[in-house]
């Protein structure tokens, strides 16, 4: 039988952190707390990580990196039905956002912290809007969406984004972030951005 991986200090110290900020308003958190939680001394933590900065980005680094091995916008674009792929795929980012759902209720403060996040975040958010951009097109060129005027596809893909990335910053504002919240952000893509624009092909994708 194989032994289950032996967790480094380093993934305990970060698998740490994340469980405090999901829990406690990550301002809050610091690395002597994180430190104790983890079950090791300050200096421990400081050999693996110099500051709370740097766990942070690293945990950032992480989410994208497990986002773009869902590979969901090249399935989109190969897929006989992409509609079907894309209601899978908010599933699944709807898995990783409440794993990571501090990123998602704290981003917008994190990045005005720290410089190198946001840059971080603002090179993915161009890439997304253009893999976004993308599918739309692509939706539109085979006739599954109608009634888009191809000059709006680049506003709506930033639309689609800002609706994506920065649902659970609203829905935070008067409680916390919950899978609730963050189905209401699948719903909200799908009941008013995407159906009312679909084609009768389109339609029958949905239905089948």
């Amino acid at each position: 039988m194989k032994k289950p991986k032996k967790i480094t200090t380093k993934e305990r110290i970060k698998n740490t952190a994340i469980e405090l900020f999901n829990l406690h308003d990550s301002l809050s958190i610091t690395t002597n707390h994180i430190a104790k939680a983890a079950g090791i001394s300050a200096g421990n933590l400081y050999y693996h990580y110099r500051n709370k900065e740097e766990i942070i980005r690293e945990i950032y680094a992480e989410m994208s990196e497990r986002i773009e091995s869902l590979k969901s916008f090249e399935k989109m674009l190969s897929s006989p039905n992409p509609l079907n792929v894309l209601d899978e795929s908010f599933d699944h980012y709807g898995d990783l956002f409440w794993e990571y759902r501090f990123l998602m209720r704290d981003a917008p403060v994190l990045m005005a912290l720290d410089g190198e996040l946001k840059r971080a975040f603002v090179i993915n958010q161009e890439k997304r809007i253009n893999q976004i951009t993308g599918v739309i097109r692509y939706l539109h060129s085979e006739e599954i969406l109608e009634h888009i005027d191809k000059e709006e596809i680049p506003l709506r893909a930033k639309l689609y984004w800002f609706v994506t990335a920065y649902w659970q910053v609203f829905a935070s504002m008067d409680g916390e972030v919950s899978r609730e919240s963050i189905r209401e952000t699948k719903e909200a893509m799908f009941k008013i951005h995407i159906a009312p624009f679909l084609s009768e092909r389109g339609r029958g994708m949905i239905d089948a």
